[in-house]
């Protein structure tokens, strides 16, 4: 029987094959797995999309090889959990809601729907910052009961906890801005059309003379 493709972490990549054939190689290439730079170098994937990213194409690749016959060994390191599949499908779910309401705000002509948007950004049930604070405290809270060393534990709070103090400041930053608009939204449309005041286009300006023509 031959011998398995072996996918683990590498020096080369985040993550490289060993004992791939030809027709192995190319099925893996389909996912990013790029050609040795030398012969004696493995298949290296390098991928700055982020760890659990990482491990669905390593899984991504392993299923494909063997559909294709290929007996496949996984480092364990490189494994998603039913934890981190989960994860990954809420944030890519978030991710794509967010360029939705991007493209909706870049869409906006009328000062007053940005004003409703950016505060209610920062305010009430859908504050996303809120929701950002309440991320990274879960975070802190789980890293001090989750598996690990004294020093993983403390190193993985502290860094939760440096991204809830990063959400709370956004939000009070956010909080301390005034929104003039939302004052005008309060009004109804014939009030703000009497106290609109017209905007008067600026006197055209003669050109500057060309540098050209001022020499003597």
């Amino acid at each position: 029987m031959s011998e398995p493709v072996r996918i683990a972490p590498g020096s080369f990549g985040a993550a490289e094959a060993t004992g791939a054939d030809q027709r192995a190689r190319a099925l893996l290439a389909r996912l990013g797995f790029a050609p040795p730079r030398k012969a004696e170098h493995p298949l290296a994937l390098q991928s700055t999309d982020g760890p659990l990213v990482l491990r669905a194409l390593v899984g991504e690749g392993a299923r494909l090889l063997e559909r294709a016959g290929y007996r496949v060994e996984v480092d364990p390191d490189l494994r998603l959990n039913p934890a981190g599949e989960q994860a990954l499908e809420v944030l890519a779910e978030i991710a794509a809601r967010l360029r939705e309401l991007t493209a909706l705000v870049e869409s906006m002509d009328d000062v007053r729907d940005l004003a409703d948007v950016g505060a209610q950004m920062v305010t009430g049930p859908y504050s996303t910052t809120d929701a950002l604070h309440a991320l990274f405290t879960a975070g802190a809270r789980a890293s001090l009961r989750s598996d690990g060393s004294l020093h993983e534990r403390a190193d993985m709070q502290a860094w939760h906890l440096d991204g809830a103090a990063a959400a709370r400041a956004i939000a009070t930053a956010a909080a301390a801005t005034g929104y003039p608009a939302l004052a005008a939204r309060t009004r109804s449309p014939a009030a703000r059309a009497s106290t609109a005041r017209p905007v008067t286009p600026a006197a055209p300006t003669e050109p500057a003379p060309s540098p050209r023509r001022t020499r003597a």
